[in-house]
């Protein structure tokens, strides 16, 4: 009998222990949050994803929903002119659960497509699941005639007991653990339970930037501390080094932890779920995207500094139509033309590379995030810090902290200033990571509560000669106001960037 190269080799890596050999970072997808998007919608989020280095999306997808044909058929057609990487994630819990005939038919029918993703050394097309592990038995069948390499989402049972369910039937595990519970702070206790359970099967980290919801047609109206929340875990994701990470979310809009685009059409699940007030829309979280590069290069080189690459650094004319000043960026004059020892820089922002090599940083960046309204502003909503049906609950402000957060990505030290209402808030960075001298990431906090206006954050760094260097600067977000729409705080933030 005469086998194919690729069968032969398929079937001995099945055998052997689980190789990855490149690291790869996907975000999870909510397929029925997207029935009116077109061709151009999966496009820009393909690009908008690459842009940050998200290497793919997970699908959610649910078994009765109809508009999972079209969308699929979308998703892939874009994703295979895009080269971006897609597998599914069964969602059991959502409507009804997946019969694994259903399962089995959509794996074979999309598997072969060139964006499916099969990770280094399995030529194996992953799957995942939300929940499901009472139809755990089903995937032993599913598994012999797919050949796919299944880590679900068991989360509900721990680490330990999803480990060995149905007979160790999976071949690794996803945790949606990605939220600390109650106001401590948010650790990776549960993800080293995972990496013993699993005892060298794949794990997938979950990595999240907020959890608020309140759709009470669903039953749902809590939320987890999210302060810091963002910065903190890709950190972990650093040290922990897994083998995949998934973002929660690209587009969960219902529980506040996308990190894509807030797009008008997909925000139907305010009406169906009853909420109370529509807390994404005008609520942007696309400044978490910014600092991705940078945090999944260093989760990908195993947070290790590699080869030196050119710096730039984005200078931000003051509001003159122009000015001449000496701009030194690093250690390291830049002048134009060479001749010169000035550099006119005009009213748009340009880029300067430099001429000194820095291991770390590429671009100097600031992000900011807050909520847009005092805890003590409004009416809480009846929202409660966490989930009442299995935690102690807490106050949701104490949870969840009056502060705007900062982080910024420098070359080197920097300082940091923080505006509301064109009030300044004393603000300083109060933690810092630098990986190569003074390289890295720097953040802090400043309060709000007794503050409203716009709010703007600048990061600036002073010359030998006492001028002052704009570096980075976020703006333009969601006004802080103690005016709450429907009388209700809303306890989503807005996300603003450099």
């Amino acid at each position: 009998m005469r086998c194919s190269f690729s069968v032969l080799t398929a079937t001995a890596l099945a055998l052997l222990p689980f190789a990855q050999a490149a690291k790869e970072v996907f975000a999870h997808f909510i397929v029925g949050n997207a029935p009116n998007y077109d061709m151009s919608d999966w496009q820009d989020d393909f690009r908008l994803a690459q842009d940050a280095s998200i290497d793919g999306f997970v699908l959610n997808i649910a078994s009765q929903d109809a508009s999972n044909d079209n969308s699929l058929a979308n998703a892939f057609r874009a994703a295979n002119a895009a080269n971006f990487k897609l597998f599914f994630s069964f969602d059991y819990s959502s409507q009804a659960p997946w019969s694994k005939d259903a399962v089995t038919a959509l794996i074979n029918r999309w598997a072969n497509e060139r964006s499916y993703f099969k990770p280094d050394n399995t030529y194996r097309p992953l799957v995942s699941t939300f929940e499901g592990p009472d139809h755990a038995e089903d995937w032993h069948d599913i598994k012999a005639k797919t050949n796919c390499l299944f880590i679900p989402d068991w989360s509900s049972l721990g680490a330990a007991n999803a480990a060995t369910t149905a007979g160790s039937v999976a071949d690794g595990l996803f945790s949606f653990d990605a939220w600390p519970k109650g106001p401590s702070a948010m650790t990776t206790e549960v993800d080293e339970q995972y990496r013993t359970a699993l005892n060298g099967r794949p794990y997938i980290m979950p990595v999240a930037g907020w959890f608020y919801t309140n759709l009470p047609g669903w039953n749902k109206n809590w939320l987890w501390k999210g302060d810091e929340l963002w910065d903190t875990r890709w950190q972990q994701v650093i040290d922990f080094q897994p083998d995949f990470v998934e973002i929660l979310t690209w587009n969960d809009y219902g529980e506040s932890h996308y990190i894509g685009p807030v797009r008008e059409k997909s925000l139907g699940l305010f009406q169906s779920g009853n909420a109370p007030l529509n807390y994404a829309e005008n609520m942007p979280h696309d400044g978490w995207r910014k600092l991705l590069p940078y945090y999944i290069q260093q989760y990908k080189q195993g947070g290790k500094v590699q080869p030196t690459t050119p710096t730039t650094s984005t200078i931000i004319a003051p509001t003159a139509t122009a000015i001449t000043t000496v701009i030194r960026t690093l250690t390291t004059i830049v002048t134009a033309p060479a001749s010169s020892q000035t550099l006119v820089v005009a009213f748009k922002a340009a880029k300067v590379v430099v001429a000194q090599e820095n291991p770390v940083v590429k671009e100097e960046a600031v992000v900011a995030y807050y909520r847009t309204n005092p805890a003590k502003a409004c009416n809480n909503g009846g929202t409660t810090g966490n989930d009442p049906n299995y935690q102690l609950v807490y106050p949701p402000e104490d949870l969840l902290q009056d502060n705007i957060f900062f982080t910024a990505l420098l070359a080197e030290p920097a300082d940091i200033s923080v505006s509301i209402g064109g009030k300044d808030q004393n603000a300083m960075f109060s933690k810092k990571m630098p990986q190569v001298g003074g390289a890295g990431i720097y953040s802090g906090k400043v309060l709000f509560t007794n503050s409203t206006g716009d709010v703007v954050v600048s990061v600036s760094r002073t010359l030998e000669d006492g001028t002052t260097l704009l570096i980075a600067q976020a703006k333009g977000g969601p006004s802080i106001t103690t005016d709450c729409v429907g009388g209700m705080v809303n306890w989503n933030p807005a996300v603003i960037s450099s």
